[in-house]
Protein backbone atom coordinates (compact mmCIF):
# COMPACT_ATOMS: atom_id res chain seq x y z
CA UNK A 1 0.00 0.00 0.00
CA UNK A 2 2.86 2.36 0.83
CA UNK A 3 4.50 1.54 -2.51
CA UNK A 4 1.28 2.31 -4.37
CA UNK A 5 0.92 5.61 -2.54
CA UNK A 6 4.53 6.49 -3.34
CA UNK A 7 4.02 5.64 -7.00
CA UNK A 8 0.93 7.85 -7.16
CA UNK A 9 2.80 10.76 -5.57
CA UNK A 10 5.66 10.36 -8.06
CA UNK A 11 3.24 10.20 -10.99
CA UNK A 12 1.43 13.32 -9.79
CA UNK A 13 4.75 15.10 -9.41
CA UNK A 14 5.87 14.10 -12.91
CA UNK A 15 2.49 14.77 -14.55
CA UNK A 16 2.41 17.71 -16.93
CA UNK A 17 0.97 20.77 -15.30
CA UNK A 18 -1.95 22.50 -16.97
CA UNK A 19 -1.89 26.27 -16.95
CA UNK A 20 -4.34 27.61 -14.42
CA UNK A 21 -7.23 29.75 -15.49
CA UNK A 22 -6.23 32.58 -13.17
CA UNK A 23 -6.09 35.18 -15.91
CA UNK A 24 -2.86 34.17 -17.67
CA UNK A 25 -2.65 35.80 -21.05
CA UNK A 26 -2.55 33.77 -24.23
CA UNK A 27 0.90 35.26 -24.79
CA UNK A 28 2.35 33.48 -21.74
CA UNK A 29 0.79 30.17 -22.75
CA UNK A 30 2.30 30.51 -26.23
CA UNK A 31 5.75 30.71 -24.67
CA UNK A 32 5.56 27.05 -23.69
CA UNK A 33 7.92 24.59 -25.29
CA UNK A 34 6.95 23.46 -28.82
CA UNK A 35 6.26 19.77 -29.29
CA UNK A 36 9.27 17.66 -30.18
CA UNK A 37 9.72 14.15 -31.49
CA UNK A 38 10.85 13.08 -28.02
CA UNK A 39 7.66 14.52 -26.50
CA UNK A 40 5.63 12.67 -29.14
CA UNK A 41 7.43 9.43 -28.26
CA UNK A 42 6.71 10.00 -24.57
CA UNK A 43 3.04 10.58 -25.41
CA UNK A 44 2.88 7.43 -27.53
CA UNK A 45 4.47 5.36 -24.75
CA UNK A 46 2.00 6.77 -22.23
CA UNK A 47 -0.90 5.85 -24.51
CA UNK A 48 0.52 2.33 -24.95
CA UNK A 49 0.66 1.97 -21.16
CA UNK A 50 -2.96 3.12 -20.89
CA UNK A 51 -6.17 1.43 -21.89
CA UNK A 52 -5.62 2.21 -25.60
CA UNK A 53 -2.28 0.58 -26.46
CA UNK A 54 -3.04 0.15 -30.16
CA UNK A 55 -3.50 3.91 -30.58
CA UNK A 56 -0.09 4.44 -29.01
CA UNK A 57 1.51 1.82 -31.26
CA UNK A 58 0.02 3.51 -34.32
CA UNK A 59 1.34 6.88 -33.16
CA UNK A 60 4.79 5.40 -32.47
CA UNK A 61 4.81 3.71 -35.88
CA UNK A 62 3.96 7.06 -37.51
CA UNK A 63 6.84 8.65 -35.63
CA UNK A 64 9.27 5.97 -36.89
CA UNK A 65 8.04 6.51 -40.45
CA UNK A 66 8.56 10.26 -40.19
CA UNK A 67 11.83 9.94 -38.22
CA UNK A 68 13.48 6.69 -39.33
CA UNK A 69 16.76 7.58 -37.61
CA UNK A 70 15.21 8.19 -34.19
CA UNK A 71 16.80 5.69 -31.83
CA UNK A 72 14.05 5.68 -29.15
CA UNK A 73 11.24 5.25 -31.65
CA UNK A 74 12.93 2.34 -33.44
CA UNK A 75 14.02 0.73 -30.17
CA UNK A 76 10.55 0.84 -28.62
CA UNK A 77 8.85 -0.38 -31.80
CA UNK A 78 11.34 -3.25 -31.89
CA UNK A 79 10.57 -4.23 -28.30
CA UNK A 80 6.82 -4.05 -28.91
CA UNK A 81 7.30 -6.20 -32.01
CA UNK A 82 9.08 -8.78 -29.84
CA UNK A 83 6.22 -8.73 -27.32
CA UNK A 84 3.84 -9.68 -30.13
CA UNK A 85 6.23 -12.21 -31.71
CA UNK A 86 6.57 -10.24 -34.94
CA UNK A 87 10.10 -11.54 -35.47
CA UNK A 88 10.66 -10.08 -38.94
CA UNK A 89 9.72 -6.65 -37.58
CA UNK A 90 12.07 -7.14 -34.62
CA UNK A 91 14.92 -7.74 -37.04
CA UNK A 92 13.95 -4.74 -39.16
CA UNK A 93 13.68 -2.40 -36.16
CA UNK A 94 16.88 -3.49 -34.46
CA UNK A 95 18.85 -3.40 -37.69
CA UNK A 96 17.71 0.24 -37.91
CA UNK A 97 18.80 0.76 -34.28
CA UNK A 98 22.17 -0.81 -35.13
CA UNK A 99 22.61 1.62 -38.03
CA UNK A 100 21.77 4.56 -35.76
CA UNK A 101 24.10 3.39 -32.96
CA UNK A 102 26.44 0.53 -33.91
CA UNK A 103 27.86 0.43 -30.37
CA UNK A 104 24.46 -0.42 -28.81
CA UNK A 105 25.08 -4.11 -28.12
CA UNK A 106 21.49 -4.87 -27.09
CA UNK A 107 20.55 -4.81 -30.79
CA UNK A 108 22.44 -8.07 -31.18
CA UNK A 109 20.35 -9.66 -28.43
CA UNK A 110 17.03 -8.73 -30.04
CA UNK A 111 18.11 -9.75 -33.54
CA UNK A 112 19.51 -13.00 -32.12
CA UNK A 113 16.25 -13.67 -30.27
CA UNK A 114 14.22 -13.03 -33.42
CA UNK A 115 16.42 -15.23 -35.58
CA UNK A 116 16.34 -17.95 -32.88
CA UNK A 117 12.54 -17.88 -32.96
CA UNK A 118 12.54 -17.95 -36.76
CA UNK A 119 14.81 -21.03 -36.72
CA UNK A 120 17.72 -19.15 -38.31
CA UNK A 121 20.11 -20.81 -35.92
CA UNK A 122 23.51 -19.84 -37.39
CA UNK A 123 22.56 -16.16 -37.61
CA UNK A 124 20.99 -16.27 -34.14
CA UNK A 125 24.14 -17.81 -32.72
CA UNK A 126 26.35 -15.09 -34.25
CA UNK A 127 24.25 -12.26 -32.86
CA UNK A 128 23.84 -13.84 -29.43
CA UNK A 129 27.58 -14.53 -29.13
CA UNK A 130 28.31 -10.94 -30.12
CA UNK A 131 25.86 -9.69 -27.49
CA UNK A 132 27.34 -11.87 -24.72
CA UNK A 133 30.85 -10.75 -25.65
CA UNK A 134 29.94 -7.04 -25.66
CA UNK A 135 27.34 -6.68 -22.91
CA UNK A 136 28.47 -6.61 -19.31
CA UNK A 137 25.66 -4.72 -17.59
CA UNK A 138 22.34 -6.33 -18.50
CA UNK A 139 22.57 -9.65 -16.68
CA UNK A 140 18.96 -10.60 -17.39
CA UNK A 141 19.41 -10.39 -21.16
CA UNK A 142 22.87 -11.97 -20.93
CA UNK A 143 21.43 -14.94 -19.02
CA UNK A 144 18.68 -15.29 -21.62
CA UNK A 145 21.22 -15.12 -24.46
CA UNK A 146 23.40 -17.76 -22.80
CA UNK A 147 20.33 -19.98 -22.32
CA UNK A 148 19.52 -19.72 -26.05
CA UNK A 149 23.14 -20.40 -26.98
CA UNK A 150 23.11 -23.52 -24.79
CA UNK A 151 19.97 -24.70 -26.60
CA UNK A 152 21.70 -24.19 -29.95
CA UNK A 153 24.78 -26.25 -29.04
Amino acid sequence: MIGLTGAIVVLLFLAPHQPSSDGLSSESSQMSEPPTVENDIDSALAIIASEAPMQGILLLRKITEENPTNFRAQYNMGKFSAQTSQWDKVIERFEAVMEIDPSFSESHYWIGLARFNLGEIDQAKNHLQQFVADEQDNTQLRDDAVRMLNQIK
